[in-house]
């Protein structure tokens, strides 16, 4: 793995960024106050009113501030300890950098593009190009060839892949369990709201789904690019599922109330997934040895 002073240098503004961006989303109030709001589909939805997020449904607002509170309190030191790691050559900080940047990717292109358009759209799009191009660049550190032979036998790479196969197919089918009745009954998704379209499903659908599907074939095949991507996976599922607790704490907080379907398919699918996430994450970072064989 070769040092790369770019990489550094893109690193730390992303961390810099993403610490104004989620602190002012989190912490900046304005006056204001909610108020109803009848969308196109003539869906009535209630607007937060207030601070960064003003424009956004009481939902998404509160939403957006658990995430806020997670990025600066789990994914913001993730970044930090693994920078230093990489900076030190050690391959674990490497592997933890280019997860922490994969986060902070789906981060900021999900407030560039999901979040209602708000004063702080020129640091979210240049936060989703920074992290965006470091993840890149963090990729091309590795030698491939090599990354294989640094695993030890006892690398759970079937439990792993199971793992990931599980976690892309449920995020597909619980998404689509929304989309798919709304379509056939000619209508929208009720989270749609006052937004043109739900980003989180397209984007899951598009990119993250067929993502875990690959990085678990490859992983079985092992390949060198499923050695990459595997920690990535495993990371952005641990850290999601850190964030829909956030997310949920704050919705309850602010007067959401969400039935027993919605626990159990969008909140406690994501935080067992994201608990067995945190233990396959551990199994793979301890089996990865000091020198290639």
């Amino acid at each position: 793995m070769k040092i790369s002073k770019s990489l550094i240098f893109l690193s730390g503004l992303v961390a810099l960024l993403a610490l104004v961006y989620a602190g002012l989303g989190l912490f900046w109030r304005t006056a204001g106050a909610s108020y109803s709001f009848t969308t196109l589909h003539g869906q009535p939805v209630e607007i937060y009113g207030q601070g960064v997020y003003r424009f956004d449904t009481l939902l998404a607002a509160a939403g957006n501030r658990g995430t806020d509170l997670v990025t600066l309190l789990f994914a913001l030191p993730l970044l930090v300890i693994s920078l230093i790691l990489y900076g030190r050559g050690s391959l674990k900080g490497g592997l933890l950098l280019t997860s922490a940047l994969a986060y902070f990717v789906y981060n900021s292109i999900s407030l560039t593009f999901g979040a209602a358009y708000n004063s702080l759209v020129f640091l979210y799009i240049l936060a989703f190009s920074t992290s965006f191009f470091a993840f890149i660049l963090a990729c091309t550190t590795f030698n491939l060839a090599e990354l294989p032979a640094r695993f030890s036998p006892r690398l759970p790479r079937r439990w792993i892949a199971g793992f990931l196969f599980f976690a892309g197919v449920v995020t597909a089918l619980v998404w689509l369990s929304d989309m798919v009745p709304a379509a056939m009954r000619g209508g929208v998704p009720g989270i749609l709201a006052s937004y043109t379209t739900v980003f989180t499903y397209v984007f899951d659908l598009a990119i993250i789904t067929p993502s875990t599907i690959l990085a678990g074939v490859l992983l079985l095949r092992r390949d060198p690019m499923g050695y990459l991507l595997s920690p990535v996976l495993l990371v952005l599922c641990t850290l999601i599922g850190i964030v829909v607790i956030g997310q949920t704490v704050f919705q309850l907080n602010a007067g959401i109330r969400l039935n027993p379907g919605q626990f159990i398919g969008l909140v406690g699918s994501w935080v067992i997934m994201g608990s067995v996430a945190i233990a396959l994450t551990i199994a793979f970072f301890r089996s990865i040895k000091q020198q290639a064989a």
